[in-house]
């Protein structure tokens, strides 16, 4: 069952020392982020799972390692064969504090993951233990203005302010509706992932918190905590409901 969760973004410039980037630029970002992987654990979970986007879906325990090395920052973090995307490895990092608090696994899903696919594969997730907390990596759009790295599509802050609403209202519907299409088109790297979490949510009440939503590269970036106040179901499947009816 989930019991918490954290929705963080996994730009490279959040670990301080990537070249070209003053570490003070995000640093009440980093101090957001801080406090809500603290609240995750602060549920008392017995699994941790890391979930973010990737070319590929798969799961991996602990024995992880990601790097920083291609974005001009030479820090590895974790000792293991399996090799992290870079929203993975953001993940990692952040729980450099909490290393031995609850089992972690890292997840990833495919960007090009239907709904429906992402739904169902947060459903296995809220199964894998009595009380499961999400550390879920994604950021909104690259085409907020003219200066971000797809440039501008007037779409794009629209599209980020209905995803940033849904945080804070711990909406699993409006999540499962993200079209992956519009995603694409947008430069949207969190869609995949969002939609995991609306799956893994859908029987449970969030109470979501939008502890920061801002754009200071021309992207996107939400960090959000949702928590649960309730061990009672919600009857049905809304969020796999709507979901079906896309075109997907």
């Amino acid at each position: 069952m989930l019991v918490a969760a954290g929705v963080l973004p996994h730009p490279p410039v959040l670990v301080p020392g990537v070249a070209g980037q003053r570490a003070a630029d995000l640093d009440g970002m980093r101090a957001n982020c801080d406090l809500a992987v603290t609240r995750l654990f602060d549920s008392d979970p017995d699994l941790v799972v890391v979930l973010g986007g990737d070319d590929r879906t798969a799961c991996h325990g602990s024995d992880v390692t990601g790097t920083l090395a291609p974005y001009g920052l030479d820090k590895t973090f974790g000792d293991g064969s399996a090799r992290l995307p870079l929203s993975l490895t953001i993940g990692r990092w952040l729980l450099e504090s909490h290393i031995d608090r609850a089992a972690r696994e890292f997840q990833s899903v495919a960007w090009n993951s239907t709904p429906s696919e992402c739904l169902r594969l947060g459903e296995r997730i809220a199964d894998r233990a009595a009380r499961v907390a999400l550390l879920v990596l994604g950021d909104g759009s690259a085409c907020r203005t003219e200066r971000s790295p797809g440039f501008l599509d007037p779409d794009a802050v629209a599209y980020d302010d209905h995803v940033a609403e849904a945080l804070r209202c711990g909406d699993t519907t409006a999540l499962a509706a993200l079209r992956p299409k519009t995603a694409e088109r947008l430069l949207v790297g969190g869609r995949p992932a969002w939609q995991v979490l609306a799956g893994a949510a859908s029987e449970r009440s969030p109470i979501g918190e939008l502890l920061d939503y801002s754009a200071p590269y021309g992207v996107g970036y939400f960090v959000a905590t949702w928590l649960f106040d309730s061990a009672f179901p919600r009857s049905g499947h809304p969020e796999r409901e709507q979901a079906e009816t896309l075109a997907e």
